[in-house]
């Protein structure tokens, strides 16, 4: 050990920038990688996991716990399905080559269409209103875990309220009503219905001054300030006293939360089949809603292809009886033609008239030229003549009247003309659109949809949520990743160490004199005291704890080292609070003391001393006084607290403690017990939270720094040791607390070897 009065002193630059100086041999050389440890610390991972085994657990479970519960109360979500193809038409018109070759890179438009149309307002708002989606009543359960009990009572009714409070439901009550009309100020507002005897309830709530009592099956219209308010219960299966809750949601909103709950989506790439999902909490209402849209849908869409047709039939059917009446009025002024002229056939009757004029004229010219004749033999009174001449008359007459009726036959041919071609035009244009009108009818009824329904929606049987066994694995899951999310978080924000292998690694020497285990036993016995209670001494409760043979493992280095030392006192310190200082010294002085050593106990912790605790005695006369000159040595020493242990306690607080210990009678206390005792030891406060240790170290033959495991980290350590040597003291060793002996730990033993030299055995 070096003292502050050392022959040869360090120069400070020496402090600064060189290793802390310890009471071993240390190698000055860069430390060499450990071939063992590869640069993922695996045994470190592991170990940590197994030091906060706890810690995971209980986070683990409390997730665990908090996911059973949901998915006990979680409300059942069921799923409904149904299933659509929609086929390709193919045009009717002739291909060619560059057709078909453009078909190749075509894309299926007519799926994506119709899965737009699905979705639309035009079929959704159909199936809200032919089922009143608008309108909700569901009964008025407990809070969290009512609906939960509601379903284990199998349907049956149940007695309403807590303890006859509250009109909670419990059992299988329903409420249905088809009639629910609101100002539109109310939308979206719940209201009460409370089941009143004699199939009557009562109506009030949604924050207005509304209140009346109803019968059920009657309809009610009430006027209000902001409108009327019209309701309709047809039907209430309750207890009185049963509540239940009312709202009238905006039928606007009610489609729109309709149109995201469906989930449409294309089987396939370019199937054409197309699959709608629909989510909800009821099975049986979310199978209503799906069929309605499906058959709304079919319906709209086979409507869609026969819309032209049917159109066009309406025209043509009225347009029919039109064309009829025109015709058999053409017909029946082209018969009274007829009848007013007595024609039968103009272009007969022309023909024969011109043959009859023809025949008239030859007649004539014969008795023309008979007459010549005649008049060179007689005279023009001849009676032959004379005959010749009537005859002749009588066939110019002919020939009149034969042209006069020809003369006619243009002006009757043009009208006959005009009315057959009437009669033609209407009788054609009446059989072309009667054909039509004809075919169009079968049309209608013969039409096929390209769509059709492949699988129509099934209620569910069984809820797709909350599947418990996955909530549960995942919950515990989850508490295991966060639970070593959090364990590793704490680890790098401790920052504290959990091997003594690393304080070797540290200092660069083999320091570690001692890895005093964690006992559980300790912790069973510290949950029994009380505050300001007795302290239990581990070592002479338990004195076959693995934490006290460790301690005897550290004295039996210690004893081999104590002739070397420059006196027998030894000083136990701490970086910090909460490093088990206190029970360590204790422990290992009541160690000593068994082993035949006289040994003496001095609590020099002005801070926060405790060690008079362990022995149930009083800390007012102690150290201090004897500091101070108020109490002879003698007079502070508690002797026989257990055999072969005698104990200083702190004393009063006084109040410059620091100084307080740099006094003369201190020094002369020190000299004067250590001649009188095998070994005396000295617990003293932190050494980063004050000077003490410092003051105490510089009069004592041997330091021992304490290090606990996962709480000390390496640069408290480094800063320790720093600080003893800037005040001339070299720590002896390192004694390793609470170290749990995890995976690939051993529970260390040390051999005391020469004097500064340490033999590490594993």
């Amino acid at each position: 050990m070096t003292t502050p009065h050392d022959p040869h002193p360090r120069p400070l630059s020496h402090i600064y920038h060189s290793p802390p100086v310890l009471s071993v041999p240390f190698d000055p050389r860069p430390p060499e990688p450990v071939p063992e440890e590869s640069s993922v610390d695996l045994k470190g991972y592991l170990n940590t996991l197994y030091d906060s085994r706890w810690l995971i657990g209980t986070i683990t479970a409390i997730i665990t716990v908090v996911a059973v519960l949901y998915a006990l109360v979680a409300k059942p979500v069921y799923e409904a399905n149904l299933m659509i193809h929609v086929e390709e038409e193919s045009p009717t018109a002739s291909k060619n080559i560059l057709s078909e070759a453009s078909s190749l890179f075509e894309t299926k438009k007519a799926a994506i269409a119709e899965m737009e149309l699905l979705r639309s307002r035009m079929v959704v708002s159909r199936a809200v209103d032919n089922l009143q989606l608008y309108i909700q009543v569901q009964p008025v359960y407990f809070p969290v875990a009512g609906s939960w009990f509601a379903d284990q009572n199998g349907g049956a009714l149940s007695r309403p309220g807590l303890f006859g409070h509250g009109g909670f439901v419990w059992g299988g009550e329903k409420a249905e009503v088809s009639v629910f009309e609101v100002p539109d100020s109310w939308l979206n507002r719940e209201f009460i219905i409370t089941a009143r005897p004699g199939n009557r309830y009562h109506f009030s709530g949604g924050g207005q001054r509304i209140a009346f009592d109803a019968t059920v099956g009657h309809r009610y219209r009430v006027r209000t300030p902001d409108g009327l308010v019209e309701i309709k219960v047809d039907r209430l299966y309750a207890n009185p006293g049963a509540r239940f809750r009312i709202k009238r949601s905006s039928r606007l909103g009610t489609i729109q939360a309709i149109q995201n709950a469906m989930v449409i989506t294309e089987q396939g790439k370019q199937s054409g089949v197309i699959e709608v999902k629909l989510q909800g909490e009821h099975a049986e209402r979310i199978h209503a809603l799906l069929s309605e849209i499906g058959r709304e849908y079919m319906r709209q869409n086979l409507a869609r292809k026969t819309e032209e047709a049917e159109k066009s039939l309406a025209f043509l059917n009225q347009q029919l009886p039109i064309l009829k009446r025109q015709l058999e009025q053409s017909e029946d002024r082209y018969n009274q033609f007829r009848n007013a002229h007595g024609t039968v056939d103009l272009r007969e009757e022309a023909r024969m008239s011109l043959t009859q004029a023809a025949a008239a004229r030859t007649r004539r010219m014969e008795l023309m030229q008979k007459k010549t004749e005649l008049l060179a033999r007689f005279t023009e009174d001849h009676p032959v003549v004379a005959a010749i001449n009537r005859q002749r008359k009588e066939v110019d007459e002919e020939i009149d009247a034969i042209d006069s009726r020809i003369r006619k036959l243009p002006v009757m041919e043009q009208d006959e003309a005009r009315l057959t071609r009437d009669i033609k035009v209407k009788t054609d244009l009446y059989t072309a659109l009667s054909n039509t009108a004809q075919q169009l009818r079968l049309i209608s009824v013969g039409r096929v949809s390209n769509v059709r329904l492949v699988d129509a929606p099934m209620a569910p049987e069984r809820p797709i949520k909350p599947n418990r066994p996955l909530i549960v694995a995942l919950a515990v899951i989850t508490g295991l990743f966060l639970g070593t999310l959090i364990a590793f978080t704490r680890k790098a924000m401790r920052g504290g160490i959990d091997d003594p292998a690393k304080v070797e690694r540290l200092l660069r020497a083999k320091v570690v004199y001692a890895s005093i285990p964690h006992s559980v036993n300790e912790d069973k016995l510290m949950r029994k005291v009380r505050n300001d209670g007795v302290l239990p001494l581990l070592a002479q409760i338990l004195p076959e704890d693995p934490a006290v043979e460790s301690l005897r493992s550290f004295r039996a280095a210690l004893q081999f080292s104590m002739p070397h030392f420059r006196n027998n006192i030894v000083m136990f310190a701490g970086p910090t609070r909460r490093v088990g200082k206190s029970f360590v010294t204790v422990n290992f002085a009541a160690v000593m003391a068994a082993s035949g050593k006289r040994v003496l106990l001095i609590d020099a912790d002005f801070r926060s001393g405790r060690l008079h605790r362990y022995f149930a005695i009083s800390r007012d006369h102690g150290l201090s006084k004897a500091i101070n000159g108020s109490a002879a040595v003698e007079d502070v020493i508690h002797h026989h607290v257990i055999d072969n242990l005698d104990l200083i306690p702190t004393g009063s607080m006084p109040p410059n403690r620091s100084d307080f210990l740099l006094h003369a009678n201190f020094g002369a206390l020190l000299d004067k017990v250590s001649a009188n005792y095998d070994l005396v030891l000295i617990d003293t406060s932190p050494l980063l939270l004050a000077a003490d240790a410092l003051v105490v170290g510089a009069r004592a033959g041997a330091v021992f720094l304490l290090a606990r495991a996962r709480v000390t980290t390496d640069a408290e350590i480094t800063e320790s040791v720093k600080r003893m040597n800037h005040a001339g003291l070299s720590p002896q060793g390192v004694l390793f607390n609470n170290i749990t002996y995890g995976i690939g730990r051993s529970h260390t033993q040390f051999q005391a070897g020469p004097i500064g030299q340490l033999k590490y055995a594993e």
